[in-house]
């Protein structure tokens, strides 16, 4: 059974993978579409504005509906303990006020009459219980409302905040530039790391066979003899030479497999994807343009100094956020609400049962223990810093391109020096070759051209190579790629 699961997997993995083949601009097309790396950056681009478009939120007004339901244990009540004090004048109108109960006119206003004529003075203070226990609302109760907020002046706060959350935008953008910069980058780097490997691995095939050519050649020179003097040493190095040159065969075999699957890796291929690089062999071009053009293009194209530039806009509106707190704040609210209580009466009756509000509130601090001119001055030293940051950075990247400009200078020129001496190299090992074939050279001359032609081809690779990556450093150190004729 687990040998079928087995059988089963691998035929789902032949199934779905696919055979790509690209030279080094579609597997940058390829990377910059599929690397993970780059859709987290986007991903982190669209956070980004959905921060920003929240931000620009502020602007507007807020209105809320609340709906609010209660049921208490019991009725609220509110109670009342203690006694009215009735003055002399309160006293002797409530005695006025008895002699309407008497039907009698004549009697009623004869009453009356007696209680006018009696001075104030005749009548006391009175005092009267005031204890009782009132309703003032229902256990139930359900209120609708509807709140309306609109901040009018904040000191410039919510200004600062959206100029901070449109620039993060902007810096997410460059983050996006700098990742597709670091994918193309990776990608030249494995591309021409593949292509001095594949390189080498050509010479090596040609010499080996060329090697093992010499070695059978040799061998039957010493069984059946020959003009030249040649030693049983002479077998033995030429065949360990042979074999050593099998074994970097193999390493180089492996090291051209792991640089395509790194490639692969870039490019966000599956693992069971089979990928085939294909190059022409072109002449190099030499870089055309001067150091200080390469560091003014970079003050204005690299993202990480494009980036910089954007936090210190940043920073500018964290000042200005911070300052804010020294202005006064102003805010227009206005609500309106329904309610319904169990109880009809009390201070929720149905006469309060609609109600509205409109109202400014105005707040300033007029003092908060320099808190507000701490944190501005916080905000102004913290932008300082990242200005010096800023001037390192400037200096690193111009230094970089420095150095990245001199060596592929030189490198040029050693490419063009290389040449002249590869084919004087492969000229020189033919000929001995050629001589050793017809007893005209010795063993050791065979051997020495060999390993000369080996030695001068593999260093013009490995300055190829060099001139490559430094080409591809210096774009990457710019922000744009400069130079798209080279393979």
């Amino acid at each position: 059974m687990k040998n079928i699961f087995i059988l089963l997997f691998i035929l789902v993995s032949h199934v779905f993978s696919q055979e790509i083949q690209v030279d080094l601009n579609k597997a940058i097309t390829f990377a910059l579409k599929n690397n993970r790396l780059n859709t987290i950056s986007k991903l982190n681009l669209q956070l980004a504005d959905f921060q920003y478009k929240q931000a620009l939120s502020a602007n507007y007004p807020t209105l809320d509906l609340i709906l609010y339901a209660n049921r208490d244990n019991k009725d609220i009540v509110y109670q009342q303990r203690g006694n009215f004090v009735l003055s002399s004048e309160f006293t002797k109108t409530l005695a006025l006020a008895s002699t309407l109960s008497i039907s009698n006119p004549t009697e009623r206003s004869a009453q009356q009459a007696y209680i006018n004529s009696l001075p104030i003075s005749a009548f006391e203070n009175q005092t009267i219980n005031a204890n009782m226990n009132t309703i003032a609302r229902g256990r139930d109760t359900v209120r609708g409302q509807l709140e309306l907020n609109y901040p009018i002046y904040t000191g410039g706060k919510i200004s600062a905040l959206i100029e901070q959350a449109r620039l993060n935008k902007l810096i997410k953008k460059e983050n996006i530039v700098r990742d597709e910069n670091s994918v193309i980058f990776d990608v030249k780097k494995y591309f021409y790391g593949y292509i001095l490997t594949d390189e080498l691995y050509t010479l090596l095939s040609e010499v080996y066979e060329n090697m093992q050519f010499s070695r059978d050649l040799t061998k039957d020179f010493l069984e059946n003899g020959t003009d030249l003097k040649i030693k049983q040493t002479d077998y033995l190095n030429i065949k360990l030479l042979t074999s050593l040159l099998k074994s970097s065969l193999n390493k180089l075999y492996l090291n051209k497999e792991l640089i395509k699957n790194a490639i692969s890796n870039v490019m966000g291929l599956k693992y069971s994807d089979k990928l085939e690089l294909i190059y022409d062999k072109k002449d190099i071009l030499k870089q055309n343009k001067n150091l200080e053009e390469l560091i003014k293009k970079a003050n204005s194209l690299n993202p990480e100094i494009r980036g910089i530039n954007l936090a210190l806009q940043v920073k500018e509106a964290q000042i200005k956020e911070a300052n804010a707190n020294a202005y006064p704040m102003m805010n227009l609210f206005a609500n309106a609400s329904h309610t319904y209580n169990s109880y009809e009466y009390g201070y929720l009756s149905d006469d309060d049962e609609n109600r509205w509000s409109l109202g400014l509130v105005v707040k300033y601090s007029l003092f908060d223990g320099n808190r507000t001119r701490n944190s501005v001055l916080e905000k102004k030293v913290d932008k300082k810093i990242l200005n010096e940051q800023k001037m390192f950075l400037e200096e690193a990247i111009a230094l970089q391109l420095k150095n990245e400009f001199l060596k592929s200078s030189i490198g040029y020129e050693q490419i063009n020096l290389l040449k002249e001496a590869v084919q004087a190299a492969n000229e020189n090992s033919q000929m001995n070759l050629k001589a050793y074939k017809y007893q005209m050279a010795e063993t050791r001359d065979l051997v020495q051209s060999q390993l000369m032609e080996v030695y001068v081809k593999v260093d013009l690779f490995k300055n190829t190579y060099d001139y490559l990556l430094s080409l591809a450093t210096i774009d990457k150190l710019i922000g744009e790629q400069l130079d798209k004729k080279i393979y």
